[in-house]
């Protein structure tokens, strides 16, 4: 049986659409490394003879359409392996796209080896079964031919998309898998075998931190991206504008180095947690510590998950849904805000006369009793790991709701025990603490720069 490495596998994994699970599975680091480093099985295939007549040893063929964009990110990468000579690439372009399409290809993306087209009746996707592009066939002369214009078959990538690279490499170098790993992989790479890591970084919010610089318009700015991607201006790593990038998005590398421990060339191993403070300081996240952080990115936290939690989950993480534990104010009670005017006079008048000290009296009959309604018109009387049930009312939206819980602060007045938004916060910190309430469904027309400026005190 043909041994195929195919990313779809995994990603249909993800998405939770397997038949549920009897019970969690044990954790195991790299729990697919012997599948991937298991030399293939060969199996016979025919082919078309005027792709057959091609074969001359170790083939890879890409099968291509002109106009698919997936097939033109992958030609970068392609072009790379093709100059390494360890098989000889031939290109097979659909039947579909026409002779002037194929030229233009191969010329815009300059394409270094053999290319021809597929005849009018599909005869070589027919034969490989294709069913995407772009995909990649290893193929070589058969010893003992079992039929006419029939060769071995020993590999296949279906889809072969960016970010595949260096699986391909390593699966072409089963003596010295890793000698390649001395740059950055991706994260596809890296799940290949670290299938259940890979699984529990996909609902991680890493997995999609590039796509938040969208939603603010800052994927562009490069006070933001360096912290919102993997490797950015080191060799083989993010480059800026790069969207379709297989390192956007703070992969497995932003943390344990390109190549991770496989890296022949790394004198010593990397402290994986070193990383975190270099984007998750007092600027960027609400009292962060490593220790705050290690638990959400708990590498096999999907084992535990059932198929219908990793759907929902995986959801959330890519709709911007998902709840933001770093953004979370520390644990403690809150004081009131009549004990922060003792110091904040100005402020406080400030707030007395904003929507957000009146914010209880929108809410009418049972929605005051409503800790749903009541969450996002009042100040919690503490904060915890759990959801609060209990409310200042009386004061509706006070300081704490928007600063945290201010009792250590009261007792000795620093900027280090109490969540200041002032200058030194960026607008990301400073919306996300507002978006927890102002959402889509209940304020729709809310902006943050005319908020914030309505807010000042």
């Amino acid at each position: 049986m043909l041994h195929r490495c195919s990313i779809l596998a995994l990603f249909v994994a993800l998405m939770g659409l397997l038949s549920a699970r009897a019970e969690a599975p044990a954790r195991q680091v790299a729990a697919g490394t012997a599948a991937v480093l298991k030399p293939a099985t060969p199996a016979p295939l025919k082919l078309p003879r005027f792709v057959f007549e091609k074969i001359t040893g170790p083939t890879a063929i890409f099968y291509f359409a002109p106009g698919c964009p997936h097939c033109q990110d992958a030609m970068p990468a392609v072009n790379a392996l093709a100059k390494d000579n360890t098989v000889t690439w031939l290109g097979i372009a659909s039947a579909r796209a026409t002779r002037s399409e194929v030229a233009d290809f191969v010329t815009t993306y300059g394409v270094g080896f053999e290319v021809i087209q597929d005849d009018l009746n599909s005869a070589f996707s027919s034969a490989v079964g294709a069913r995407s592009t772009p995909s990649v066939y290893i193929v070589e002369p058969s010893t003992a031919p079992v039929a006419e214009y029939t060769v071995t078959i020993t590999d296949a990538y279906t889809p072969f998309g960016r970010g595949m690279a260096g699986l391909f490499t390593l699966r072409q170098n089963l003596s010295n898998p890793f000698g390649g790993f001395t740059t950055y992989q991706g994260p596809r790479v890296c799940g290949s075998c670290h299938q259940q890591e890979h699984r529990s970084w996909v609902i991680t919010h890493h997995a999609s931190a590039y796509r938040t610089l969208y939603t603010r318009e800052r994927a562009e700015d490069p006070k933001c991206v360096g912290c919102h991607v993997t490797g950015m201006g080191e060799p083989g790593g993010f480059v800026s504008g790069d969207h379709g990038s297989p390192h956007r998005d703070v992969g497995c590398e932003a943390c344990h180095g390109p190549g991770g421990p496989h890296n022949p060339v790394q004198a010593t191993a990397v402290d994986p947690t070193a990383s975190c403070v270099t984007c998750h300081d007092k600027d960027h996240s609400i009292a962060f510590s490593v220790q705050k952080g290690l638990p959400h990115i708990d590498h096999f936290k999907a084992n535990s998950m059932s198929d219908d939690e990793l759907r929902a989950r995986i959801m959330a993480i890519g709709s911007g849904e998902a709840e933001r534990p770093l953004l979370a104010f520390p644990h403690g009670p809150t004081v009131g805000a009549e004990a922060c005017s003792s110091c904040h006079k100005a402020a406080h008048k400030s707030w007395s006369k904003s929507p957000h000290a009146k914010a209880m009296r929108r809410l009418k009959g049972s929605e005051r009793e409503d800790v749903a309604c009541v969450r996002c018109h009042a100040t919690p009387t503490a904060y915890a790991d759990q959801p609060a049930t209990t409310f200042r009312a009386d004061e509706s939206v006070g300081c704490e709701a928007c600063h945290g819980a201010g009792g250590d602060h009261i007792a000795n007045p620093t900027k280090d025990n109490i969540v200041g938004l002032g200058e030194s916060c960026p607008e990301c910190v400073i919306e996300a603490v507002c978006t927890s309430c102002h959402t889509p469904k209940w304020d729709p027309e809310w902006d943050l720069k005319t908020r914030l400026e309505a807010a000042k005190h």
